[in-house]
């Protein structure tokens, strides 16, 4: 089987106890089914306070959080079922975080999270020393299970070519909210929908140019924030974003509403601001979202939705823009590490973005 792994997918080294946002907190853990089975017949006081902290629903099984952080997460800010059995013993998830292992039947990629600051890291080094995102392809067998129920090759060499032309347009200088991304994506998921042929007459995103961005003001991001970002237990799950967000409500809300025409020009401010701080920032947004086209635009080989994928990483990257603005407001410059901390945690929360975006038109 032929494998497609990141290029700085070797690199990754886990911090441990150092790591500025450890992936032992801000959301649930799941436990898969032989891990469960086995905590169920573990022996003693340590299998009791597994069988105690573990819940299970019907389809799936998790740990019990407590103030939204994993029960097993020491005071050492070390995981104590690692330190008391190995990492072997811990559930597929936190063995595998942030390793992004996607079995496609025909092929496997392998990415990382950016949920994780190392990932992170990486990911913001490979930009600041000009090394384009590439994958190392080698052989080898897979120890993890197919990720689709889709078997048409066809379609999946179809989306491959595809993302390969979105990530050249990128490259070449085309904006990542360019309307000829979202035209391509329209026209391909009219294809989907007539039944056309792959091979001859879906359409080629390299032979689409537009000169028009697709609008995101800040309306649109507002409405992304509260109907999906935004909760009361933001505070204890990111006190960073929890903060960023309080200084979005005071910075452009005026008597709990936005204020209009004042606050897009404060918007507009925040940004040169920003720019003046960062030099890369569009080349960093260009960036980012090529990377989620690298490990998101497969989501169409399961649903077919092209528009909504291009969207959601338009979306992702007009918020992280919104938040490095915030974050940079009254500093002198922004350091590598502090970026990458605050990319790790809006990863953790953008997936919410999703399911505003099927309330909102576009």
């Amino acid at each position: 089987m032929l494998i497609r792994r990141i290029s700085f997918f070797d690199e990754f080294k886990c911090t441990g106890a150092e790591c500025p946002v450890n992936c032992c907190m801000g959301w649930k853990i799941p436990v898969d089914y032989d891990v469960y089975m086995r905590y169920l017949n573990e022996k003693g006081l340590f299998g009791a306070k597994l069988r105690c902290l573990l819940k299970r629903n019907e389809d799936t099984a998790s740990f019990r959080s407590f103030r939204f952080r994993c029960p097993f997460w020491d005071n050492d800010r070390l995981c104590s079922i690692q330190k008391k059995r190995g990492s072997e013993y811990m559930p597929a998830v936190c063995v595998q975080f942030p390793r992004q292992l996607y079995h496609l039947g025909f092929f496997c990629e392998e990415t990382l999270y950016l949920a994780c600051p190392e990932a992170a890291k990486l990911f913001l080094g490979s930009l600041y020393h000009e090394e384009p995102l590439a994958y190392r392809v080698m052989e080898g067998e897979p120890g993890y299970e197919i990720n689709t129920t889709n078997d048409d090759g066809e379609f999946l060499g179809y989306l491959m070519k595809s993302r390969d032309g979105l990530a050249q347009m990128l490259r070449e200088g085309m904006r990542y909210d360019s309307m000829a991304i979202l035209d391509y994506g329209r026209d391909a998921r009219n294809a989907c929908l007539a039944g056309k042929d792959f091979s001859t007459e879906f359409p080629d995103p390299l032979s689409y140019h537009a000169d028009a961005q697709f609008e995101m003001d800040l309306q649109f991001l507002d409405r992304l924030i509260f109907d999906g970002f935004y909760h009361a237990n933001l505070r204890v799950v990111s006190p960073m974003l929890y903060q960023l967000c309080r200084k979005y409500l005071r910075k452009f809300y005026r008597f709990g509403k936005l204020d209009g025409k004042a606050a897009e020009k404060k918007f507009a401010d925040l940004q040169q601001d920003l720019y003046q701080k960062f030099p890369l920032l569009d080349k960093l947004l260009n960036r980012y979202f090529e990377y989620y086209l690298l490990t998101n635009f497969f989501d169409i080989y399961e649903d077919y939705s092209f528009s909504k994928c291009l969207v959601y990483g338009m979306a992702k990257t007009n918020m992280i823009r919104l938040f490095l603005a915030l974050y940079a407001e009254k500093k002198e410059r922004v350091a590598l590490p502090e970026i990458a901390e605050l990319i790790a945690l809006y990863e953790r929360r953008a997936p919410q973005i999703k399911d505003t975006l099927k309330k909102v038109s576009y």
